[in-house]
C-alpha cells in the first residue's frame, strides 16, 4: 500500500483509505528501515488516515473518481464477501469508472457483477498473485485459503494473463487494471494515473520494483545485464530480492530451455551474493542440467567459503558421483 499510496500522493491525487469494517488498522513496523516507508509515514497523511479508515458502508462510491484495491492474503478472506465492499466497488464498475486491484486485491472483484448479470472480470484481460506464487509463497497460508485466486477468476469468464513468479505484470482492459505481485504495484498505480488523465511524473523505482524489472530484462536480453547494473549503480537493486528469485526461480520453471534460462540467471546472481543455501542450490542446479565441470568447480569454491556448512558431505557425493 505504501507504495502505490506514494505514487499517487506525489502526483497530486487525493486518497482515501476504506476498509470493510472502518476504524483503526494494523500498522507494521517491518519495513521501517525503507526509506520509502519513511515517506509515507512521515511525509503523508496515510497514517492519521490508516487511524481512522472509512467503513464501505459508509463510502459513496460517486465521491470518487476511481477505486485501487491493495492485496495480502487477507484480502482473501473477507473481500469477496463483504457485502458493502462488493456494493461500493460494484458502483464503479457501473458507472464505467476506473477499477484497479493488486496482487491478492482482484479477490475483491470475483462477485462484482455489471448491470446485465455478468461478472465484471467476464472476457477481459485479467491479472492477480498467480497460482505458482501461491503454492512457492503462500505455505503457510493455502490450505486455509477459501478458493486460489487465478483459478476463480478464470471461473468467472476472466482472460487470465501473467508473467513468470515474482515478475511483474500489469493488465489493462478499458477501465479495469490488475497486477500480479508487489513488484508490480508502483506500475499499477501509475496506469491508474492515466486512467484518471494524470501525467505520471518522473520518478525512481524503488528497489524491489527495480530488481525485478532488471531480472525481466536479463531474462529477454540476456543475464550479462545483471552483471553490468550491479558494476555501474549496485545502489539501485536490492540484492536479496536478487538471491529470492534466483533461489527459487529454477526450481519453479517447467520444461528444460526454461530452467535453462533461470539457471543462467541464477549464476548471474551468484557472482553477486554469497550464502551456503544459494551457492548449494546452484550446485544442484548446474548438475542436474548436466554442468557438470561448472557444478565442480562451484563445488571447490563452496568448499573454501564455507567449510563447516552441514550440506558439505552430501553436495561432495552429488558432484563426485559424476567423476
Amino acid at each position: 500500500m505504501a507504495q502505490a499510496y506514494l505514487v499517487l500522493h506525489r502526483n497530486g491525487v487525493t486518497v482515501d483509505l476504506i476498509s470493510p469494517k472502518g476504524g483503526a488498522l494494523l500498522v507494521h513496523t517491518k519495513k521501517d528501515d525503507l526509506a520509502y516507508m519513511q515517506d509515507f509515514k512521515n511525509n503523508t497523511p496515510a497514517l492519521t488516515q490508516l487511524a481512522a479508515t472509512i467503513a464501505s458502508a459508509d463510502a459513496d462510491a460517486g465521491d470518487y473518481d476511481a477505486v485501487l484495491v491493495i492485496g495480502g492474503n487477507g484480502a482473501m478472506f473477507d473481500l469477496p464477501t463483504h457485502a458493502a465492499t462488493t456494493a461500493f466497488l460494484t458502483s464503479f464498475a457501473a458507472h464505467g469508472k476506473p477499477v484497479a486491484a493488486v496482487c491478492h486485491g482482484p479477490a475483491a472483484l470475483v462477485n462484482v457483477k455489471l448491470a446485465d448479470g455478468s461478472f465484471l472480470v467476464a472476457g477481459k484481460r485479467v491479472n492477480s498473485f498467480t497460482n505458482l506464487e501461491e503454492q512457492a509463497f503462500g505455505g503457510d497460508v493455502i490450505d486455509e485459503l477459501p478458493f486460489l485466486l487465478e483459478d476463480e477468476l478464470k471461473a468467472r469468464g476472466a482472460v487470465y494473463v501473467k508473467n513468470a513468479p515474482m515478475l511483474p505484470y500489469v493488465a489493462v482492459d478499458g477501465k479495469l487494471i490488475t497486477a500480479q505481485n508487489p513488484m508490480a504495484v508502483p506500475d499499477a498505480a501509475e496506469a491508474l494515473l492515466v486512467q484518471l488523465g494524470v501525467t505520471p511524473a518522473a520518478r525512481t523505482d524503488f528497489k524491489d520494483e527495480a530488481t525485478m524489472k532488471l531480472v525481466q530484462e536479463a531474462r529477454t536480453a540476456g543475464a550479462y545485464l545483471i552483471d553490468v547494473a550491479l558494476k555501474k549503480e549496485p545502489e539501485l537493486y536490492d540484492l536479496n530480492y536478487l538471491a529470492l528469485y534466483g533461489f527459487y526461480s529454477y526450481k519453479l520453471a517447467s520444461g528444460q530451455d526454461a530452467k535453462r534460462l533461470e539457471l543462467e540467471i541464477m549464476q548471474a546472481v551468484g557472482r553477486h551474493f554469497d550464502h551456503p543455501m544459494y551457492s548449494a542450490s546452484l550446485i544442484q542446479a548446474l548438475m542436474e542440467q548436466g554442468f557438470t565441470a561448472k557444478a565442480q568447480a562451484e563445488f571447490v569454491s563452496f568448499k573454501t567459503r564455507f567449510p563447516d556448512d552441514e550440506n558439505l558431505a552430501a553436495l561432495a557425493d552429488l558432484v563426485n558421483a559424476a567423476q
